[in-house]
């Protein structure tokens, strides 16, 4: 015990350290695995900064100066595209987060016990650990770790001003006013990055002052703390000092006094304070699932338990964080914007110091209360089922928040430059689509040569329009544009719109395939299929028409990928030249290019498959022709599918009897008559090569007994590991069904399950009324 005891105090000094660091290299590690490899999102502050990070240009209000030069700084390193280095930073951001926030809870955890022994230890330090990774793998947090966003970043600063604040109120007094001089330069250095960090300036304040106020009274002192805290706000002149050679991506930051002002201010965002613009409603259930997904409930009740222990071991830390969570939450539940998630994060770093202290204060009480032993067992237990919530929060979240296969947004950007476009040409769009092209030309040097023009509003995209061809541009616009099929011909270009002044009626195309098979007087005169890459989950696809003469109706175009059996694995309807060029605005003789990406659905049987067009009248459903076109080879899906192109309405992403169920497609909205058919589709991954099992999917009464059900297998003795499998579902209602709501259920009969592991899942809720 002596030489325990011994060995504990050298390694003591360290330990804090080896263990920060360990959690730096954990999380850091998850992170990575599941970052985002370029640009993810069209329309979000991702985009942005990832190309301000090249461009240096002046972010939204209030400016983030600090952030903008670590993005600049990190396109410095030697791999991956600028988006990626720019994600990186979100990813070291929140790494450290976690260190330091295992760090603050370690100062709080020693409010409860001492660590002069092994008990001791697991007593103060399992409990920090399990908090920081229980903040680690909340989804929240996790999501911002992963691409280019501010609030990775903001909770590192915040649990760095966290960790130094305590460790000064550790300190025995007298505490010398000249530690608080890192402090006040760390607070300033938070200004700098995002308005929220304000909120937590009071708290700070009146914890600091609860213990020493003497320096109120040094003139020198006070001056000494108003300078280091000033220092680092002179990161702000970045911003003029940028504003003279740039602006912001959209052009509205005014180099001038009040335009600075206004923008570190933030003034044009206090109308989702003040106002609800966005018509923002959510209910008490959309903030407990927040919560629920940070702390799990068991969680949630350690941490109030923690407030509470708090409250009575360490009145002051309790003050610090119960003032700090709640400007926190009043801002959070005030501020009315769509993406509010993000702004709870400080809430749920506070609320993970106060889960340590409950677990701390949990081991505290078994230690002082039984035999040492039976203490020392109990430290362990509880250490264990304490570690065992993030874990089960790491399951839960790892593929809902994987970005790592989530390219669909890059490739869409490199689609838009990479075709045949003239050397005159002006793309038009939105400011998420040109911020995107913008990325690509100035980060990959894609056609530099485009003009692109931002305009939000349709009136102002229609006068951007006219005044390009004015100019004798070829123009391209990213999306539909109401009514202007009236005066412009359109055809398409890739994923692009072109606009032209004539209709084409000199120049006939030339398809890779010809057809010229007549659809009930309109010609499909052929196709070109451009080669996609093996994984790719979509076929691209040219169509070519012409009218010889006036469409009345508006037809829609159908592209199906169809078995020998009449089974779905692909499908895409819309009017023709992406849904931009209404067929009853078509010129009599005009050639038309129809661009489409054919959706190949996760999880459809790998096999052949017939690509099928059909062109229909979706008022009346008059078929006016179908044609089929070529055999197409679907390979099994095992790469790893975001979340959010998993192509079902529900994600479910959890373990269900031995099989990953991804999600499902039910529509329970409106209710069913007795004899309706309801559709279901399931999505699953094989955890294993030949993995198969039976999938039954049951109606049932409320005491859980079938009324109807279907069975049908999953998976198959050549199927790969990680292949995702689709089952489409057709549950017939019995004629005699009584009204009422019924549970949909799902169960995974086959394998071997683990022990409470679960099986059987609902659905939804079923509503039959009288026939």
């Amino acid at each position: 015990m002596q030489t325990t005891q011994s060995n504990l105090a050298r390694v003591r000094p360290f330990l804090d350290g080896i263990i920060a660091a360990a959690l730096f290299l954990l999380t850091l590690f998850v992170y990575l695995k599941t970052l985002a490899p370029s640009v993810a999102y069209l329309f979000d502050d991702s985009l942005e900064f990832q190309l301000l990070a090249s461009r240096l240009a002046i972010a939204h209000p209030t400016g983030y100066p600090f952030y903008s030069i670590l993005l600049k700084l990190a396109t410095f390193l030697p791999f991956g595209d600028v988006a990626y280095r720019a994600n990186l930073v979100s990813a070291l951001s929140g790494a450290g987060a976690i260190a330091f926030v295992y760090l603050a809870a370690h100062l709080l955890t020693l409010r409860f016990a001492r660590a002069e022994q092994v008990a001791g230890e697991i007593l103060t330090r399992l409990p920090a650990l399990a908090a920081a990774l229980t903040f680690a793998f909340g989804a929240t947090f996790w999501s911002q770790s992963i691409l280019a966003e501010v609030y990775a970043l903001q909770a590192f600063l915040t649990a760095v001003m966290l960790w130094l604040v305590l460790r000064w109120g550790a300190m025995s007094a007298p505490r010398a006013p000249r530690a608080l001089l890192f402090i006040a330069f760390w607070a300033g250095l938070m200004l700098t990055h995002h308005r929220m960090s304000v909120l937590l300036l009071p708290a700070l304040a009146v914890y600091v002052l609860s213990y020493e106020r003497s320096f109120l009274r040094q003139p020198r002192v006070l001056l000494q703390l108003a300078l280091a805290f000033a220092l680092p706000l002179l990161l702000y002149l970045y911003l003029p000092l940028r504003g003279m050679v740039t602006t912001s991506l959209d052009g509205a930051y005014q180099n001038t006094p009040a335009g600075f002002v206004n923008w570190i201010l933030g003034t044009a965002y206090t109308v989702f304070i003040t106002q609800n613009p966005l018509t923002q409603t959510r209910d008490a259930n959309y903030y407990w699932a927040l919560w629920r997904d940070t702390f799990t409930p068991l969680g949630l009740l350690v941490t109030i338990g923690g407030f509470v222990a708090l409250f009575l071991r360490a009145w002051r830390e309790w003050l610090l964080l119960m003032l700090g969570l709640a400007a926190n939450l009043f801002f959070a539940l005030t501020y009315r914007v769509a993406d509010i998630d993000v702004f709870f994060i400080p809430a749920f770093l506070l609320g993970a110091l106060g889960f340590a202290a409950g677990l701390a204060g949990l081991l505290w009480l078994a230690y002082y209360f039984l035999s040492p032993r039976a203490a020392m067992l109990a430290a362990v237990v509880g250490a264990l089922v304490a570690l065992w919530l993030p874990m089960t929060l790491f399951q839960d979240h790892y593929a809902r928040v994987d970005l790592s296969a989530k390219t669909d947004v890059a490739a869409y950007g490199r689609a838009m430059l990479t075709q045949a476009l003239p050397d005159n040409s002006t793309l038009i769009g939105i400011l998420g689509e040109m911020t995107l092209a913008r990325y690509f030309q100035e980060t990959q040097g894609l056609r530099p040569d485009v003009e692109t023009i931002a305009a939000d509003k349709p009136e102002e995209r229609r006068q951007a329009v006219d005044d390009a061809l004015a100019r004798g541009r070829t123009v391209f616009l990213t999306r539909p544009l109401e009514g202007i099929e009236k005066q412009n011909a359109l055809t398409a270009v890739g994923p692009l719109i072109q606009v032209q002044p004539r209709a084409n009626r000199q120049t006939p195309p030339t398809p890779a395939r010809a057809l010229n098979a007549n659809f009930n007087g309109v010609n499909l005169l052929g196709y070109t299929r451009a080669p996609n890459a093996p994984t790719a989950q979509f076929i691209p696809i040219t169509l070519y028409w012409q009218a010889p003469r006036k469409i009345e109706n508006n037809l829609l175009v159908s592209l199906k990928l169809l078995d020998a059996d009449g089974r779905i694995a692909g499908q895409i309807d819309r009017q023709p030249v992406a849904d931009a060029y209404p067929t009853s605005a078509w010129r009599n003789k005009e050639y038309i290019a129809d661009a489409y990406e054919v959706p190949i659905f996760v999880g459809a049987a790998p096999g052949e498959y017939t690509l099928q067009v059909t062109l229909y009248d979706p008022a009346s459903g008059r078929v006016y022709g179908q044609q089929e076109l070529e055999r197409v080879a679907v390979p099994p899906t095992t790469e790893n599918v975001a979340a959010e192109l998993l192509g079902v309405r529900e994600i479910v992403l959890r373990d269900l009897g031995g099989l990953e169920f991804a999600g499902y497609d039910l529509d329970t909205s409106e209710a069913f008559a007795p004899g309706a058919r309801v559709p279901v589709t399931l999505l699953w991954r094989l955890p294993d090569a030949g993995a198969t099992r039976e999938i039954e999917l049951a109606v049932t009464d409320q005491l859980g007994k079938n009324i109807v059900a279907q069975t049908l297998p999953v998976g198959e003795s050549a199927a790969q590991a990680g292949q995702y499998a689709r089952q489409e579902f057709t549950l017939a209602l019995p004629e005699n069904l009584a009204p009422g709501k019924y549970p949909i259920q799902v169960r995974v009969r086959g394998g071997a399950n683990l022990p409470f592991q679960s099986s059987t899942m609902t659905l939804g809720m079923l509503e039959a009324i009288a026939q």
